[in-house]
């Protein structure tokens, strides 16, 4: 891929971010106004897209090529382990903030910039293999990943967290793409629109999560930085390595690589605060992998992608 029209793609959703930051810091967006409108991207938005995706003719070449990503995540979160087990050890902090940094290389920000940074790149065809990445990612978040937060607390996993709208949708949407059922009309136009906000109103959510936070203590922090050179770089290299002797599909072989660069996940705050382990480190990590990615997505589908 050439630079320029990747970066371009890339910094068209980072205005976005600059607008959900600066709206944040003029007033026309609270922090009550943003966590409403990170629920109706979540719950509502991506589930509608999710679905959406799922509405295409099931063929064998399809199924064959849903076996391929499956193998490959199966790669993807092996590698993301690996480097989570290996890194931090050499990392001071607490068994809590270990645990914190482990879990923020192993959950990369799949749900909000996964579908519009492989939709910008890949386009539309791209959201139906973002949603199966996104599968398990619920999943293993409130089971493995509270597990890593809070070891003492992880014993009996809450389904309610689990059965998310999204899974909840990934999984409708499979057994509509099974059966071959198709969504009528008008719910049918309806979904399409509500999915259609998911690109926009994400980027502005996450320019809204990044503006309260102070800018010079977060850069202080030098584990920070190495996990997220670890999570935007070093992890999707080592993957695209793996894959690329295997899989010449260029969606097949570029979708797992560019989600795998994606920045921490904004759940690592979320679960931080909720559990009670060091929220301020989470916070760090999502903040300087995110600005980072500005960088470090666009060289990856320069360099690392077909």
């Amino acid at each position: 891929m050439d630079f320029l029209p990747v970066a371009t793609s890339i910094f068209t959703l980072f205005i976005l971010i600059g607008v959900g930051f600066f709206a944040f810091r003029m007033g026309y967006i609270t922090r009550s106004g943003a966590s409403g409108l990170s629920s109706l991207l979540v719950n509502v938005a991506i589930p509608c897209l999710i679905l959406e995706s799922m509405q295409v003719p099931l063929s064998s070449g399809l199924v064959h090529n849903m076996e391929i990503i499956v193998i490959v995540e199966i790669v993807v979160y092996l590698v993301s382990f690996l480097c989570a087990i290996i890194i931090p050890a050499f990392l001071k902090g607490s068994a809590f903030e270990t645990g914190v940094l482990r879990f923020m290389l192993i959950f990369s920000n799949l749900g909000f910039m996964g579908y519009p940074v492989a939709s910008a790149m890949f386009g539309e065809e791209s959201v139906f293999y973002v949603t199966l990445i996104n599968l398990p990612f619920g999943f293993l978040v409130f089971t493995v990943g509270v597990f890593l937060l809070r070891p003492d607390l992880a014993r009996n996993p809450d389904l309610k967290r689990i059965l998310t709208p999204g899974l909840t949708a990934s999984i409708l949407g499979l057994c509509l793409l099974g059966t071959g059922i198709t969504i009528p009309s008008p719910l049918n136009e309806s979904v399409t629109l509500l999915g259609s906000i998911t690109t926009p109103l994400a980027m502005i959510v996450i320019g809204t999560f990044l503006a309260p936070l102070p800018f010079f203590s977060m850069i202080s922090d030098m584990r920070v930085w190495i996990i997220s050179g670890a999570r935007l770089l070093l992890i999707p290299m080592i993957i695209y390595l793996i894959i690329s002797p295997f899989v010449t599909e260029p969606l097949l072989l570029g979708i797992p690589v560019l989600l795998a660069a994606m920045p921490v996940a904004a759940n690592t705050v979320l679960l931080s605060e909720e559990y009670g382990v060091n929220a301020e480190l989470a916070s760090k990590g999502v903040f300087i992998s995110t600005l980072l990615s500005l960088i470090t997505i666009p060289l990856v589908g320069t360099f690392l992608l077909p």
